[in-house]
């Protein structure tokens, strides 16, 4: 996370998953902005009261395809995006997966050119009714030529081509 955000100078990490707020509390001293969308009302509230003192941390909770909307209109430049929010096997396959490619869809569509990074992408197995890399690969490439998407250490990054990635 911080080796994107230097890399790619981003001021602000937004993140899917929530979850604990491990993430949030690794990076909260490394980005000026954190935003990060929680799913279950009672992992956010849990982050909320836990992050409360940090000005810089925003938490959301909700369904990531309806807030996420809300988060992109809060940016003022672009942003590095840490989809963390388990696209496979919890809340059911086909709406993880609709879930996912709305998200995406999203964040490459916003004005800004804003730098992915998928968390667990050997989840992507193409079983099940579950995308794979390639198919993930395959589709934002055709829709987002300008994107460069490739897989190293478990992690799913989609960048712009021109970034020397």
């Amino acid at each position: 996370m911080q080796e994107y955000g230097k890399k790619f100078a981003l001021k602000t990490l937004v993140e899917t998953g929530t979850y604990y707020g491990e993430m949030v509390a690794a990076m909260k001293g490394r980005f000026d902005r954190i935003y990060s969308i929680e799913f279950v009302p009672e992992l956010a509230e849990r982050a909320k009261r836990k992050f409360a003192r940090y000005s810089q941390v925003r938490i959301f909770c909700g369904d990531s395809r309806l807030v996420m909307p809300e988060v992109l209109a809060q940016l003022k430049g672009p942003a590095l995006f840490w989809l963390d929010a388990g696209y496979y096997g919890w809340v059911g396959i086909r709406t993880n997966e609709q879930r996912l490619s709305a998200e995406l869809q999203m964040i490459l569509s916003h004005p800004f050119p804003h730098m992915i990074l998928l968390d667990d992408a050997r989840g992507l197995t193409g079983r099940d009714g579950i995308p794979s890399v390639e198919d993930v690969k395959n589709d934002v490439q055709s829709k987002f030529p300008q994107r460069s998407v490739e897989v190293k250490y478990d992690i799913m990054r989609i960048t712009l081509r021109s970034s020397g990635n």
